[in-house]
């Protein structure tokens, strides 16, 4: 397959259609030597021959084969479009055996380097999600990473230095390089992220800044702590991420009760998509469950969103009795029943139901 034949079939490429989409990545006949005249037709002024709203779907299908040549191909058409992309798919959520990382990982490095965009952040997320301590890049590679780094943060910081009115996307991609960085050990980086922590950030930045010196060892001060904690509905964000990264010596310091952590899960949980939706109206505990040790919390809530319901029933546990802990045995769940007077047996009710449901997962394994 030589360029015209590849411009071809992507620029009459039907992306609405899943089933050419799915055609488009098996019918590509493509030899190594193709893809050599490929490499330079498309790493020329050529590349701007192909439609660019249908690159990205072309770069989705051929990152899911597991066709060394096509997946090669997939690689330079990141690269070399890396600029000028619209908009990029999901890459990073779908999975990647070493192989095929290592196949990627140049092409990773490149464009995080060469670019501040959705590609570059999907590049960082890929590498979050595969080899988070850089275990599998070489040296250069890993100089590359950390001097993008080192540019990418001085150049956030002097946007927030600088800026009245702060864009919020500037905060989810320094979310991002912030947890790229926490094993990349750069004095200058530490430099950084210490400036960073005295600068206007919001809850997550925070978090992660927090995360961050966890990980380095870095002292985190008594007043970046509350202001951690002073929104309620976080507390099981910040207790997770203390006590997965060696804070719990700190944990005991912000005098945080467990009913907060199962409260703050309980509504977390709630505003998944895929549940309500949205903190609720109103939340309210009730009561708790003891289970061999194990505590579980009743809660009652209300939302717009049932408004024929009035207060629901939820649950959020099991935590580890006498122990300030985000870990739960994932009993944090409601059916949106509406609560009744005996509120103790619905969440009862609730715990069986959920227990039942694990097992027939297990039992169907």
């Amino acid at each position: 397959m030589n360029f015209e034949k590849l411009k071809e079939k992507i620029n009459n490429l039907n992306c609405e259609s899943t089933e050419e989409l799915k055609n488009f990545e098996e019918n590509i006949d493509i030899t190594l030597d193709d893809f050599n005249n490929l490499v330079e037709d498309i790493f020329s002024d050529k590349i701007e021959e192909l439609d660019l709203n249908k690159i990205p779907y072309v770069i989705d299908e051929l990152y899911q084969s597991n066709d060394q040549i096509k997946f090669m191909l997939c690689c330079i058409l990141i690269e070399a479009t890396c600029f000028d992309l619209p908009f990029i798919t999901n890459l990073e959520d779908y999975p990647l055996f070493k192989e095929k990382y290592e196949t990627l990982k140049n092409t990773l490095v490149t464009v995080y380097e060469a670019v501040d965009n959705c590609v570059a952040n999907c590049m960082a997320l890929i590498i979050l999600n595969n080899d988070p301590t850089f275990e599998l890049l070489d040296q250069e590679q890993k100089e590359i990473l950390i001097n993008a780094t080192n540019r990418k943060l001085q150049d956030i910081i002097n946007y927030l230095k600088n800026s009245e009115n702060i864009d919020n996307t500037v905060y989810q991609d320094l979310e991002l390089i912030i947890d790229l960085a926490s094993y990349m050990n750069d004095r200058k980086i530490n430099k950084q992220i210490e400036e960073l922590s005295s600068l206007p950030l919001d809850f997550s930045c925070s978090l992660f800044i927090a995360k961050y010196k966890l990980i380095n060892n870095i002292s985190i001060k008594s007043e970046e702590i509350e202001k951690l904690i002073q929104d309620k509905k976080e507390i099981d964000r910040v207790v997770s991420v203390f006590e997965k990264n060696g804070g719990n010596n700190l944990l005991a310091k912000m005098e945080i009760k467990q009913e907060e952590i199962a409260k703050s899960a309980m509504i977390n949980w709630l505003e998944y998509p895929t549940e309500l939706g949205e903190e609720p109206d109103d939340i309210e505990l009730l009561g708790t469950l003891d289970l061999n040790g194990e505590i579980v919390y009743i809660y009652k809530f209300k939302s717009h969103i049932f408004d024929d319901k009035g207060y629901m029933i939820g649950i959020s546990g099991g935590y580890e009795r006498d122990k300030i802990t985000s870990m739960t045995t994932g009993l944090t769940f409601s059916k949106f029943e509406t609560l009744e007077n005996d509120f103790m047996k619905q969440g009862k009710e609730l715990v069986e139901f959920i227990n039942e449901y694990w097992k027939r997962v297990a039992s169907e394994q």
